[in-house]
């Protein structure tokens, strides 16, 4: 149709009959609309969204004016403003291109052929690979109910057990070991173990003293922290991360942190980052506490098992479905979660936990597929 042609259609009629057939049109594209619901994500763990714009900016500086200079390797800057935060030396903190580089480091410089990884399991799928990658042998340590269990990780330590790694909160039950626990594990773990702990959701925890555990590395030397900008200070395209030991720990953290550092411009954000961070921080960590809460209210009355978590995510499982089957049930409502097969119990399935809009969609495609709406 003709631009003349379209307007001709209108000359026979009145105003309010064109207004009327227009708010019709409007309304039918309307209902066209919300019948095409777009898939949402919640299968991965990084923040979803950007960082505030004056970190972004401060990387993008760089990159425009000094992209063509060396960064400081030693990362003077972050490691003070670090050991500021967490009330540690600077010679305590190590920065690296990512807390799972700095695991693999460790691992390289702790373990060798014949030694053993300790692991809780299902966790972060990077342990086993980081063991083998060091030439010794991955051992996996089963949950208890989703949770790390400290006496079960004692019992598997041998004179070959070099390390035992663990993951607090835990990717992917969201589970949580308290500082009281982490130190008691601490004093009966052999002298020739180290526990790595890794930290990548700590921000996320609600119900304890989230620099608890980096505090206890002042009086126990085999114990090193590692934390992320991935999660919820929403840099995962940036990699970066830090570690925390005692005072003894020089030599290891030493070893693991890059030759020739991190990049300029992930330095230049991250330092932004920490400058104007800290109440962006807390507002996305009482954000995420609301949605659990209420997640947990909400499932309370489905026939659904899920453990409490302080991390980004929930951990559940259906009763008679796989997690590949709910997993899939769910694609079908256009709400997509990691199936946990991948993540080592093929029982489960993980979600991410966002706002409001997010718990939204989650719980009412759970209701469809377990048939309680």
């Amino acid at each position: 149709m003709g631009l003349l042609d379209y307007y001709r259609q209108f000359q026979d009629l009145d105003q309010e009959e064109v207004n009327k057939g227009l708010r019709e049109r409007r309304r039918q594209e309307k209902l066209l609309a919300l019948q095409e619901v777009p898939v949402i994500d919640l299968s991965s763990t990084e923040w979803p969204e950007f960082p505030n714009a004056e970190v972004m900016n401060a990387s993008i500086y760089v990159a425009r004016g000094r992209v063509n200079g060396y960064p400081d390797r030693h990362a003077g800057r972050i490691r003070s403003m670090l050991s500021e935060c967490h009330g540690v030396a600077p010679e305590q903190v190590a920065l690296g291109n990512g807390a799972a580089e700095l695991l693999q480091s460790a691992a390289f410089a702790l373990l060798g052929p014949g030694d053993e990884l300790l692991t809780p399991w299902p966790s972060y799928p990077l342990y086993p690979l980081m063991a083998q990658r060091a030439g010794a042998r991955p051992v996996a340590v089963d949950l208890a109910g989703g949770r790390v269990d400290p006496d079960a990780l004692l019992a598997a330590v041998t004179e070959r057990t070099r390390a035992v790694v663990v993951c607090n909160p835990n990717d992917p039950t969201g589970t949580y070991l308290p500082p009281a626990a982490i130190e008691e594990l601490l004093r009966t773990l052999p002298e020739h173990v180290h526990l790595l702990l890794d930290e990548a959701y700590a921000e996320f925890v609600v119900s304890d003293d989230r620099d608890g555990c980096i505090r206890l590395t002042e009086r126990h030397p085999r114990l090193v922290c590692f934390r992320t900008f991935s999660k919820a200070w929403g840099l995962s395209g940036l990699r970066a991360g830090y570690a925390v030991g005692g005072a003894e720990a020089g030599p290891l953290l030493e070893s693991i942190a890059p030759a020739l550092g991190v990049n300029a411009l992930t330095q230049a954000a991250v330092e932004q980052a920490l400058k104007i961070g800290g109440r962006e921080i807390e507002r996305r960590r009482e954000a995420v506490a609301a949605q659990r809460e209420r997640i947990a209210r909400e499932l309370h009355d489905l026939p659904l098992d899920a453990p409490p978590s302080e991390a980004n995510f929930v951990w559940l499982r259906a009763a008679g479905l796989s997690g590949a089957e709910l997993a899939g049930r769910l694609e079908r409502e256009k709400v997509i979660v990691a199936a946990g097969g991948a993540l080592g119990d093929d029982e489960h399935i993980r979600a991410s936990v966002r706002d409001d809009a997010a718990t939204n969609r989650l719980m009412h495609a759970i209701g469809k597929v377990l048939g309680h709406h």
